[in-house]
């Protein structure tokens, strides 16, 4: 920021700085400079320096604590830097940049402002027009003068607003904005806000909070800027409501604080905004409706995926008062921002088909495209919900035998154990050569040792003797995943090794375009029988409508609609990563599962994203010449979790 290089410029000249020089020498007037300067003086005794004014000599800076000071400089340099290694960070900044210049940019200037080079800048612009394209905007280019985006203020701010939250690390922003930071109080309308949710009697998350205070701090800016909305742009007519005294009492208090002039438009986009982010439903009669939408819903989803959602009251509830403001959101044009979206997309990928199917009947009449953003807050309502059946799985055993072949002590300790886990179940110790006394009266056998279980009727799952929080975790979702199996013995990490073929293996050295190759994928996957016909078309529908690349460059498709004849993992390989918008390409894992399977799916990313997290993954990949080579990294994969 300019405020620091003020800082750096003074303790390098070691002398007063005339304020008149100073302004010149950083290109901004001296009432700019007397702002910074302020905002310095308040700030310099916790950073271990103090700005003194020297009467007919200027500004001098004199440090107070050295240790402090070499810290606050040493931080400065960290934040003012931005990696321009990283395409992603590098495009988002130069996104901002054009958003926020109402005046033409040059690619040299973008260059120079980047500190990369025009070429650099050149290739990125291609990415900036799909963005721009997102968002209803464009990129417009003129002669001699440079590039600018133009389109509707209203789409402007959205897209502003998902880069300042989205950038990486500390986004580029221009000298205008940083002053408006200066001068407002987020603190104060942070208090301001709150006080008056309670006085409404308004629920709101911290998320959503957070989602409001950011609109309005844009929105102060913009207006401050005279980037005002057209009367076009707010549509339809005025709806009169609770809504209406909390917009007024925001507009009264930032129009006095920062002497604001707030139009009718901006006021119903202020309204718009609040609107719909509330759990607040009154009517009584809306209420009904809704649930019964909301249960028919929940019907079609069982339907499609042999779940018993319907059955989770709880669910219900917790849809009931989120799906409301929702829908109100759609309505409006207001979507909210999702900050924890890529972690629940890619741990939680086996119920966000269902969230998109649950949303899809809701919005049927509507023809507002839900964002991934929204998805996401819907799918961790049915990720708790399977939790919780999980939960109530382990307490429908009643009766469980175990064989340990130690005995003894060991034995005890893994009974009680297990009691802890099964606490409504009875359980018996059978050493191996009392196997003959299991007999079907037994809900579940557990070993620690290989058995032959040709007479045996019940499932059968395998731990260790002495149980850890590990082994523990491995139970339930053994337990999990025999549910959905026919298996009658089951081992999770062995089942979803078993997914993988060498028929279904590739490793490919040349660059393809992702979607022809999964196209290639799904077809040979229909030809050989392997999944049903429409999985090529429902696997690219899935990916056109939200991309299943996660990071590190692993992807994970899969169709809208899990149905297998034979379950499968397809696995490529690309010894040259390719690029699907932005987003880059390693490995690919084709999912081909039977369409109730939603906890293998679970464990299938779980598998994913332990190599996500491997630090050494693009060395592993690079080693990996076979499938015998691939295999050999799964097996240590799941050793290691």
């Amino acid at each position: 920021m300019r405020q620091e290089r003020i800082v750096e410029y003074l303790y390098a000249k070691k002398q007063a700085s005339a304020p008149k020089a100073l302004a010149a020498a950083f290109e901004i007037s001296e009432r700019t400079l007397a702002n910074d300067i302020k905002w310095l003086k308040e700030i310099g005794p916790t950073k271990g320096f103090a700005i003194e004014r020297i009467r007919s000599a200027g500004y001098q800076l004199k440090v107070l604590d050295k240790t402090k000071f070499q810290n606050y400089l040493a931080q400065t340099k960290e934040q003012e830097q931005v990696d321009n290694s990283i395409p992603q960070e590098r495009i988002k900044n130069i996104e901002l940049l054009l958003l926020f210049h109402e005046e033409y940019l040059t690619m040299q200037q973008i260059a120079q402002w980047l500190d990369v080079s025009l070429s650099t800048v050149k290739t990125d612009i291609k990415q900036v027009e799909q963005f721009c394209e997102h968002y209803e905007l464009t990129l417009f280019s003129k002669a001699h003068y440079g590039l600018k985006i133009l389109g509707t203020e209203s789409k402007k701010r959205r897209a502003i607003l998902y880069l300042i939250r989205n950038t990486i690390h500390t986004p580029v922003l221009t000298e205008k904005y940083k002053e408006f930071n200066f001068v407002f109080d987020e603190d104060d309308l942070r208090l301001f806000l709150k006080e008056r949710l309670q006085k409404n009697q308004l629920k709101i998350s911290d998320i959503v909070f957070e989602n409001i205070v950011q609109h309005i701090r844009l929105l102060c800016f913009r207006i401050m800027q005279n980037n005002t909305l057209s009367k076009e742009e707010i549509e339809g007519e005025t709806i009169v409501d609770g809504y209406d005294r909390l917009t007024d009492e925001l507009v009264n208090y930032l129009e006095k604080t920062y002497q604001l002039v707030f139009s009718k438009v901006e006021e119903n986009y202020l309204e718009e905004q609040l609107r719909g982010k509330f759990t607040v439903l009154e009517n009584t009669a809306e209420n009904q409706q809704l649930e019964q939408v909301i249960e028919k819903a929940l019907e079609r989803v069982d339907r499609r995926y042999h779940t018993q959602f319907r059955k989770d009251q709880d669910l219900t509830n917790a849809l009931l008062m989120h799906v409301a403001p929702l829908l109100q959101r759609l309505y409006t044009g207001h979507q909210l921002e999702n900050p924890i979206i890529e972690d629940i997309y890619t741990q939680y990928a086996n119920v966000f088909n269902v969230a998109m199917i649950f949303i899809n009947e809701l919005n049927k009449d509507l023809d507002e495209d839900i964002s991934k953003d929204e998805i996401g807050y819907v799918a961790i309502y049915f990720v708790a919900s399977l939790e919780k059946q999980s939960n109530q799985l382990i307490d429908d055993y009643k009766k469980i035998a175990v064989i340990c072949s130690t005995g003894g002590g060991a034995a005890y300790l893994l009974k009680v154990n297990l009691e802890r886990l099964f606490s409504n179940a009875e359980v018996d110790t059978f050493a191996l050569n009392e196997i003959n006394q299991i007999d079907s009266s037994f809900d579940l056998l557990i070993s620690t040792v290989p058995l032959e279980q040709a007479n045996l009727e019940i499932p059968i799952i395998y731990t260790k003797t002495i149980l850890s929080q590990t082994e523990i975790a491995k139970i339930e979702k053994d337990l999990n995943l025999l549910r959905e199996s026919q298996n009658k013995v089951f081992d999770v990490n062995q089942f979803v090794l078993s997914l993988f073929d060498s028929n279904h293996f590739q490793i490919k050295k040349q660059s393809e375009d992702y979607l022809q190759l999964l196209e290639k994928e799904g077809a040979r996957l229909e030809a050989q029988a392997w999944a049903e016909a429409g999985f090529k078309q429902s696997v690219l529908k899935r990916e056109k409508m939200i991309d299943t690349i996660y990071q590190q460059g692993v992807a994970g498709p899969h169709p809208m609609e899990q149905a297998a004849i034979k379950e499968v993992i397809d696995v490529i390989l690309l010894k040259k990563p390719l690029l699907y918008g932005d987003k880059q390409v390693k490995i690919i894992f084709l999912i081909n599962i039977k369409k109730d399977h939603l906890n293998l799916h679970k464990e299938i990313s779980r598998l994913m994203i332990k190599m996500m997290d491997d630090t050494t993954l693009d060395t592993q990949l690079t080693k990996i010449q076979s499938f015998q080579d691939f295999m050999s990294y799964m097996k240590r994969l799941m050793k290691e979790g």
